[in-house]
Protein backbone atom coordinates (compact mmCIF):
# COMPACT_ATOMS: atom_id res chain seq x y z
CA UNK A 1 0.00 0.00 0.00
CA UNK A 2 1.32 3.42 -0.91
CA UNK A 3 2.06 6.04 1.79
CA UNK A 4 -0.74 8.20 0.37
CA UNK A 5 -3.25 5.35 0.62
CA UNK A 6 -2.19 4.67 4.19
CA UNK A 7 -2.61 8.34 5.06
CA UNK A 8 -6.08 8.46 3.51
CA UNK A 9 -7.14 5.36 5.44
CA UNK A 10 -5.87 6.86 8.68
CA UNK A 11 -7.75 10.09 8.04
CA UNK A 12 -10.92 8.15 7.25
CA UNK A 13 -10.56 6.11 10.43
CA UNK A 14 -10.07 9.24 12.51
CA UNK A 15 -13.09 10.88 10.90
CA UNK A 16 -15.17 7.79 11.66
CA UNK A 17 -14.15 7.91 15.33
CA UNK A 18 -14.90 11.62 15.48
CA UNK A 19 -18.34 11.04 13.99
CA UNK A 20 -19.13 8.43 16.64
CA UNK A 21 -17.97 10.65 19.49
CA UNK A 22 -19.80 13.74 18.23
CA UNK A 23 -23.02 12.00 17.16
CA UNK A 24 -26.27 13.43 18.49
CA UNK A 25 -28.62 11.17 20.41
CA UNK A 26 -32.36 11.29 19.70
CA UNK A 27 -34.38 10.01 22.65
CA UNK A 28 -38.06 9.78 23.56
CA UNK A 29 -39.34 11.56 26.65
CA UNK A 30 -43.06 11.27 27.34
CA UNK A 31 -43.70 10.48 23.68
CA UNK A 32 -41.74 13.56 22.54
CA UNK A 33 -38.50 13.32 20.53
CA UNK A 34 -35.57 15.14 22.15
CA UNK A 35 -32.21 15.69 20.45
CA UNK A 36 -29.18 15.52 22.76
CA UNK A 37 -25.95 16.73 21.14
CA UNK A 38 -22.96 14.87 22.55
CA UNK A 39 -20.55 17.23 24.35
CA UNK A 40 -17.22 17.62 22.50
CA UNK A 41 -14.98 14.53 22.90
CA UNK A 42 -17.78 12.59 24.64
CA UNK A 43 -19.69 9.53 23.45
CA UNK A 44 -22.94 7.93 24.48
CA UNK A 45 -22.38 4.85 26.64
CA UNK A 46 -25.73 3.77 28.07
CA UNK A 47 -26.96 0.53 26.56
CA UNK A 48 -23.47 -0.94 26.26
CA UNK A 49 -23.54 -2.67 29.64
CA UNK A 50 -27.11 -3.64 30.60
CA UNK A 51 -26.07 -4.80 34.08
CA UNK A 52 -24.44 -1.47 34.87
CA UNK A 53 -27.45 0.39 33.49
CA UNK A 54 -29.72 -1.70 35.70
CA UNK A 55 -27.57 -0.99 38.76
CA UNK A 56 -27.92 2.75 38.16
CA UNK A 57 -31.68 2.46 37.72
CA UNK A 58 -31.92 0.45 40.94
CA UNK A 59 -30.22 3.27 42.83
CA UNK A 60 -32.76 5.77 41.49
CA UNK A 61 -35.40 3.86 43.43
CA UNK A 62 -38.07 4.03 40.72
CA UNK A 63 -38.50 7.82 40.94
CA UNK A 64 -36.32 8.98 38.04
CA UNK A 65 -35.38 7.40 34.73
CA UNK A 66 -32.05 7.59 32.96
CA UNK A 67 -32.50 8.90 29.43
CA UNK A 68 -28.90 8.98 28.21
CA UNK A 69 -25.35 8.99 29.57
CA UNK A 70 -22.14 10.24 27.97
CA UNK A 71 -18.53 9.57 28.99
CA UNK A 72 -15.24 11.03 27.71
CA UNK A 73 -13.76 9.23 24.73
CA UNK A 74 -10.64 7.17 25.43
CA UNK A 75 -7.63 9.43 25.74
CA UNK A 76 -9.69 12.54 26.53
CA UNK A 77 -8.36 14.67 29.44
CA UNK A 78 -11.73 14.36 31.21
CA UNK A 79 -11.42 10.58 31.36
CA UNK A 80 -8.76 10.86 34.08
CA UNK A 81 -11.12 12.76 36.41
CA UNK A 82 -14.02 10.31 36.52
CA UNK A 83 -16.26 12.69 34.60
CA UNK A 84 -19.53 12.13 32.79
CA UNK A 85 -22.71 13.92 31.73
CA UNK A 86 -26.16 12.42 31.96
CA UNK A 87 -29.85 13.15 31.39
CA UNK A 88 -32.75 12.02 33.58
CA UNK A 89 -36.47 12.62 33.80
CA UNK A 90 -38.88 12.12 36.67
CA UNK A 91 -41.34 9.38 35.80
CA UNK A 92 -44.38 10.94 37.45
CA UNK A 93 -44.19 14.12 35.34
CA UNK A 94 -42.52 12.74 32.21
CA UNK A 95 -45.63 13.33 30.06
CA UNK A 96 -46.57 16.66 31.65
CA UNK A 97 -46.48 19.53 29.13
CA UNK A 98 -43.97 21.96 30.63
CA UNK A 99 -42.71 24.65 28.28
CA UNK A 100 -40.61 27.73 28.82
CA UNK A 101 -43.60 29.85 29.87
CA UNK A 102 -44.72 27.15 32.33
CA UNK A 103 -41.25 26.85 33.80
CA UNK A 104 -40.81 30.61 34.19
CA UNK A 105 -44.05 30.91 36.17
CA UNK A 106 -42.95 28.30 38.73
CA UNK A 107 -39.17 28.70 38.78
CA UNK A 108 -39.15 30.68 42.04
CA UNK A 109 -41.27 28.08 43.80
CA UNK A 110 -39.05 25.29 42.54
CA UNK A 111 -36.02 27.17 43.83
CA UNK A 112 -37.60 27.47 47.29
CA UNK A 113 -38.60 23.81 47.31
CA UNK A 114 -35.18 22.51 46.39
CA UNK A 115 -33.53 22.53 49.84
CA UNK A 116 -36.54 20.84 51.42
CA UNK A 117 -36.50 18.29 48.62
CA UNK A 118 -32.84 17.50 49.32
CA UNK A 119 -33.58 16.85 53.00
CA UNK A 120 -36.55 14.65 52.12
CA UNK A 121 -34.60 12.67 49.55
CA UNK A 122 -31.69 11.98 51.90
CA UNK A 123 -34.05 10.76 54.63
CA UNK A 124 -35.78 8.35 52.29
CA UNK A 125 -32.84 7.35 50.13
CA UNK A 126 -30.36 6.09 52.73
CA UNK A 127 -32.12 2.71 53.10
CA UNK A 128 -32.26 2.50 49.28
CA UNK A 129 -28.52 3.20 49.04
CA UNK A 130 -27.77 0.44 51.54
CA UNK A 131 -30.06 -2.04 49.78
CA UNK A 132 -28.63 -1.18 46.38
CA UNK A 133 -25.07 -1.53 47.65
CA UNK A 134 -25.89 -4.98 48.97
CA UNK A 135 -27.51 -5.93 45.65
CA UNK A 136 -24.50 -4.66 43.68
CA UNK A 137 -22.24 -6.73 45.92
CA UNK A 138 -24.32 -9.83 45.26
CA UNK A 139 -23.99 -9.20 41.53
CA UNK A 140 -20.22 -8.94 41.97
CA UNK A 141 -20.02 -11.96 44.25
CA UNK A 142 -18.62 -9.92 47.14
CA UNK A 143 -19.87 -8.41 50.37
CA UNK A 144 -20.42 -4.69 49.79
CA UNK A 145 -21.61 -1.86 52.02
CA UNK A 146 -22.34 1.46 50.33
CA UNK A 147 -22.95 4.84 51.96
CA UNK A 148 -23.02 8.58 51.24
CA UNK A 149 -22.22 11.34 53.72
CA UNK A 150 -21.42 15.06 53.97
CA UNK A 151 -23.97 15.77 51.26
CA UNK A 152 -24.34 19.49 50.69
CA UNK A 153 -25.86 21.90 48.22
CA UNK A 154 -22.97 24.21 47.29
CA UNK A 155 -25.24 26.78 45.70
CA UNK A 156 -27.52 27.86 42.86
CA UNK A 157 -25.15 28.88 40.07
CA UNK A 158 -27.72 29.48 37.32
CA UNK A 159 -31.13 31.09 37.70
CA UNK A 160 -32.16 32.13 34.22
CA UNK A 161 -35.68 32.34 32.83
CA UNK A 162 -35.57 28.83 31.35
CA UNK A 163 -33.31 26.85 33.68
CA UNK A 164 -32.26 26.34 37.28
CA UNK A 165 -28.71 25.18 37.97
CA UNK A 166 -27.41 23.85 41.29
CA UNK A 167 -24.27 22.16 42.57
CA UNK A 168 -24.06 19.31 45.08
CA UNK A 169 -21.15 17.52 46.70
CA UNK A 170 -20.90 14.39 48.79
CA UNK A 171 -18.48 11.83 50.11
CA UNK A 172 -19.13 8.28 48.99
CA UNK A 173 -17.75 5.16 50.62
CA UNK A 174 -17.84 1.53 49.64
CA UNK A 175 -16.63 -1.36 51.73
CA UNK A 176 -15.93 -4.34 49.51
CA UNK A 177 -14.88 -7.28 51.62
CA UNK A 178 -12.16 -5.89 53.91
CA UNK A 179 -11.26 -3.02 51.59
CA UNK A 180 -12.72 0.45 52.10
CA UNK A 181 -12.62 3.11 49.39
CA UNK A 182 -13.74 6.73 49.65
CA UNK A 183 -14.09 9.54 47.15
CA UNK A 184 -15.60 13.00 47.15
CA UNK A 185 -17.68 13.81 44.07
CA UNK A 186 -19.33 16.96 42.75
CA UNK A 187 -22.46 17.17 40.61
CA UNK A 188 -23.74 20.22 38.73
CA UNK A 189 -27.40 19.82 37.80
CA UNK A 190 -29.62 21.79 35.45
CA UNK A 191 -33.42 21.62 35.45
CA UNK A 192 -34.69 22.76 32.05
CA UNK A 193 -37.78 22.52 29.82
CA UNK A 194 -36.93 21.09 26.39
CA UNK A 195 -39.54 20.68 23.65
CA UNK A 196 -42.32 20.67 26.24
CA UNK A 197 -40.70 18.17 28.61
CA UNK A 198 -38.78 18.75 31.85
CA UNK A 199 -35.24 17.39 31.74
CA UNK A 200 -32.53 17.10 34.37
CA UNK A 201 -29.02 17.53 32.95
CA UNK A 202 -26.00 16.63 35.11
CA UNK A 203 -22.22 16.93 34.89
CA UNK A 204 -20.28 14.80 37.39
CA UNK A 205 -16.63 14.77 38.41
CA UNK A 206 -14.31 13.52 41.12
CA UNK A 207 -14.01 16.45 43.55
CA UNK A 208 -10.32 16.97 44.28
CA UNK A 209 -10.29 20.77 44.19
CA UNK A 210 -12.42 23.74 43.14
CA UNK A 211 -11.44 23.36 39.47
CA UNK A 212 -13.60 20.21 39.38
CA UNK A 213 -16.61 22.19 40.57
CA UNK A 214 -15.93 24.88 37.97
CA UNK A 215 -15.68 22.23 35.26
CA UNK A 216 -19.02 20.70 36.26
CA UNK A 217 -20.87 24.02 36.30
CA UNK A 218 -19.42 25.31 33.04
CA UNK A 219 -19.95 21.98 31.30
CA UNK A 220 -23.62 21.66 32.19
CA UNK A 221 -24.27 25.28 31.13
CA UNK A 222 -22.61 24.67 27.76
CA UNK A 223 -24.56 21.46 27.32
CA UNK A 224 -27.83 23.19 28.21
CA UNK A 225 -27.18 25.76 25.48
CA UNK A 226 -26.45 23.02 22.93
CA UNK A 227 -29.58 21.04 23.87
CA UNK A 228 -31.81 24.13 23.68
CA UNK A 229 -30.40 25.05 20.27
CA UNK A 230 -31.00 21.53 18.92
CA UNK A 231 -34.71 21.35 19.83
CA UNK A 232 -37.94 23.27 19.09
CA UNK A 233 -38.81 26.06 21.51
CA UNK A 234 -42.16 25.36 23.20
CA UNK A 235 -44.02 28.01 25.22
CA UNK A 236 -46.23 25.53 27.06
CA UNK A 237 -49.44 26.14 29.01
CA UNK A 238 -49.83 28.47 31.96
CA UNK A 239 -48.91 26.84 35.23
CA UNK A 240 -52.32 27.94 36.54
CA UNK A 241 -53.97 25.27 34.38
CA UNK A 242 -52.81 22.39 36.55
CA UNK A 243 -51.73 21.64 40.11
CA UNK A 244 -48.20 22.92 39.85
CA UNK A 245 -47.69 22.84 43.60
CA UNK A 246 -47.61 19.06 43.39
CA UNK A 247 -45.72 19.01 40.11
CA UNK A 248 -43.24 21.59 41.34
CA UNK A 249 -42.60 19.62 44.50
CA UNK A 250 -42.10 16.49 42.44
CA UNK A 251 -39.74 18.32 40.11
CA UNK A 252 -37.64 19.47 43.05
CA UNK A 253 -37.45 15.95 44.45
CA UNK A 254 -36.56 14.58 41.03
CA UNK A 255 -33.74 17.10 40.67
CA UNK A 256 -32.44 16.24 44.13
CA UNK A 257 -32.50 12.50 43.48
CA UNK A 258 -30.76 13.02 40.17
CA UNK A 259 -28.12 15.09 41.93
CA UNK A 260 -26.93 11.86 43.52
CA UNK A 261 -25.62 10.68 40.15
CA UNK A 262 -22.12 11.23 41.54
CA UNK A 263 -22.76 8.34 43.90
CA UNK A 264 -24.16 6.16 41.12
CA UNK A 265 -21.27 6.97 38.81
CA UNK A 266 -18.66 6.23 41.43
CA UNK A 267 -20.22 2.89 42.32
CA UNK A 268 -20.47 2.02 38.63
CA UNK A 269 -16.75 2.72 38.23
CA UNK A 270 -15.99 0.46 41.20
CA UNK A 271 -18.05 -2.27 39.53
CA UNK A 272 -16.31 -1.77 36.19
CA UNK A 273 -12.86 -1.83 37.81
CA UNK A 274 -13.63 -5.11 39.53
Amino acid sequence: MSPLSSLLLAVAAFASITDVVAADAVVSVGGRSITLPAPPSYERVDGKDPKMDQMRDDLLGGTNRYVARFEPAAGSPDAAHGREVTVQVMKSIERQEIGERTFLEVRDQMRREFKAAIDEVMTKLEPQIQASGKKAGENLGVEMALSASDMAVLGIFDDSSNSLGFTMAMKVKAKVGDKVEEQKVVTAGMTIPVNGRLLYLYAVSDFDDNSDREWAEKSVVAWRDAVVAANPRVEGPSASLFDWQQVGRSAGIGAAIGGLVGLFSWLAKKKKAS
